[in-house]
């Protein structure tokens, strides 16, 4: 297996990871981020930029710890795919985040990025579920390309919990683990580990 697919691999597991009830409660405690970009993107335009850095930001909101644009996710995402994606899906992305575009436009008449935080989450509340059914069909997982939805929740995921605040601040960390316990009741350890 190569780094390309340890990576598709590792967020497609985490993907899964989220459901509606749990973006639902996270969504609730969400403190308003700044609009507009402070990096230069590789891959996206400026205006892509933005409307990536604010689905992840919905994604992963700042709370009472550090949301996705606090830790650098829409950079991430950025290199990701300018680095790690093939041709052919580097295309299919902006030809989806186009699409996107246009759609929130002419629906709203103002950018993704410019909707309240109630308007971005109906928005994407319904592209995730509009993502599970083309992707889920009578009860299997079907062999179809992913959504954009689907792929920037993904790379949100990954960027965020393999950077040292969401490994360290969200998930439990000990840099050195010392000794191994292979079966410790999750009571005993709090929440999920980041190593």
């Amino acid at each position: 297996m190569n780094r390309r697919e340890a990576i598709k691999k590792t967020a497609f597991l985490m993907g899964g990871t989220l459901s509606a009830a749990a973006i639902s409660g996270v969504l609730s405690g969400c403190q308003p981020t700044p609009q507009g970009i402070d990096w230069e993107p590789l891959f996206l335009t400026r205006e892509q930029g933005e409307t990536v850095a604010a689905i992840a930001d919905r994604i992963i909101p700042r709370t009472d710890t550090p949301g996705a644009r606090d830790v650098g996710v829409p950079e991430f995402i950025d290199l990701m795919l300018k680095d790690n994606y093939d041709p052919d899906d580097q295309q299919r992305f902006r030809s989806e985040l186009t699409n996107f575009e246009a759609s929130v436009m002419e629906k709203h008449k103002k950018p993704f990025a410019a909707l309240t935080p109630e308007e971005q989450d109906a928005i994407l509340t319904q592209l995730d579920q509009e993502a599970y059914e083309t992707t889920h069909r009578d009860g299997y997982r079907a062999k179809t390309d992913k959504p954009l939805f689907t792929m920037i929740k993904e790379l949100t995921l990954l960027g965020f919990f393999t950077s040292e605040a969401g490994a360290t601040e969200v998930l439990q960390y000990d840099p050195v683990p010392g000794q191994y316990n292979g079966c410790v009741p999750l009571a005993e350890v709090g929440k999920t580990w980041a190593t």
